[in-house]
């Protein structure tokens, strides 16, 4: 219940007089309900979390540690959510706040129509600010699913082979994982390989791999609800060339500088400008043209980020990832992401994997 009781306390400083929650992640984190379906409706005295006729028994099981009482909606979620807020008590000038980066506008005008008047109040990333810091269970959750992704990597470097094609190493990457103990994918496998390697987000296609081509592979797993999240780059059947060694290697370098650079008190957009200039100063500047990290947790990605535009200072206990990329058209592109956990003194680098762009047979089944 301690969540509850942190949430609570975050609408006592926000003057909010009740929290309507309908976003999945923080539906899960406040009341531990893992359903598709369900809304929570939360004040000072009272915490009851809505859901259907496929969840009541499930959620009564998962919610009973948080502090939330189980009830059935209507048909109508929304009407059962108003009716909740009327049971619970609205007093004049009443503010009870929706997550305004997730109910939609059709939703609202439907809820506010059944409320008294200007009762309803936006908010922004409330439980997202409870959600920043991981407990030690939340951290053990995410290592889990780290050294899944790290070994589904280390079992997958034998299968890239010329002649495979980029949607096969997906499915096995993902088959893996799922061997391993994984609940699924944190997001689609993204495998990308030869020019195509210079799509930042390279969907996997029937293209076959060819020797000496760049493939790029992102991938994650989840693990009781927490992702993962990777990227490695390697040469295909060949020994990389000169050229593709080089940006390599200016792209690690990249890496460790923000590496080195992280610790409490530095913002994320200090950290972002450490990569950045490693890369910008070798010239290719323009051709890293997406943020360096974000956060994870329950959701692949969360807030805070490691950007340009994010001021947002480190903490202990947070955890980002960190993953500089170089993408020239018509070449190949080459990214590198390490999850990493913020401590008091700087960071643990929770990925294991080897960061070579070689594909060596002694390294192929190990995790260092």
């Amino acid at each position: 219940m301690e969540r509850l009781a942190k949430i609570r306390q975050l609408m006592t400083e926000e003057k909010l007089d009740g929290l309507i929650v309908t976003t999945a992640a923080n539906r899960r984190y406040l009341s531990g309900f893992t359903g598709s379906s369900g809304i929570l409706v939360i004040s000072q005295e009272h915490a009851v979390l809505l859901t259907d006729f496929r969840y009541l028994d499930q959620a009564a099981e998962e919610a009973k540690a948080y502090g939330f009482q189980v009830k059935k909606h209507q048909p109508a979620i929304l009407e059962t959510v108003a009716e909740e807020i009327k049971a619970q008590g609205t007093k004049a000038r009443s503010k009870w706040g929706f997550e305004s980066e997730n109910l939609v506008e059709k939703d609202y005008r439907t809820l506010q129509a059944k409320l008294d008047r200007g009762i309803l109040t936006p908010t922004e990333g409330l439980v997202n600010r409870l959600r920043r810091i991981k407990s030690v269970d939340e951290l053990g959750s995410i290592r889990k699913a780290v050294e899944i992704t790290d070994q589904a990597w280390a079992r997958l470097q034998p299968e890239l082979k010329p002649g495979r094609t980029e949607k096969e190493i997906a499915a096995l990457f993902e088959y893996f994982q799922r061997e391993l103990g994984a609940e699924g994918a944190a997001f689609p496998t993204i495998v990308a390989s030869g020019p195509r390697s210079a799509l930042p987000h390279g969907v996997p296609t029937d293209k076959k791999i060819a020797a000496g081509d760049l493939l790029v592979l992102d991938g994650g797993a989840v693990y009781n609800g927490y992702c993962s999240d990777f990227t490695r780059t390697v040469v295909v059947g060949a020994a990389p060339t000169a050229d593709q060694q080089a940006l390599y290697d200016l792209v690690l370098k990249a890496q460790q500088a923000a590496l080195d650079g992280m610790r409490p008190g530095v913002t994320g957009k200090d950290v972002d400008a450490l990569a950045r200039k490693v890369i910008a100063e070798a010239g290719y500047g323009e051709r890293f043209g997406h943020g360096l990290g974000h956060s994870l947790g329950l959701e692949i990605h969360e807030a805070p980020r490691l950007a340009l535009t994010d001021e947002t200072v480190l903490e202990t206990g947070v955890v980002y990832t960190v993953e500089p990329g170089i993408y020239l058209a018509d070449w190949g592109g080459i990214r590198i992401e390490d999850v990493v956990v913020v401590t008091e003194t700087g960071i643990e680098d929770l990925t294991a994997s080897p960061k070579t762009i070689i594909l060596d047979s002694e390294d192929r089944h190990m995790v260092k």
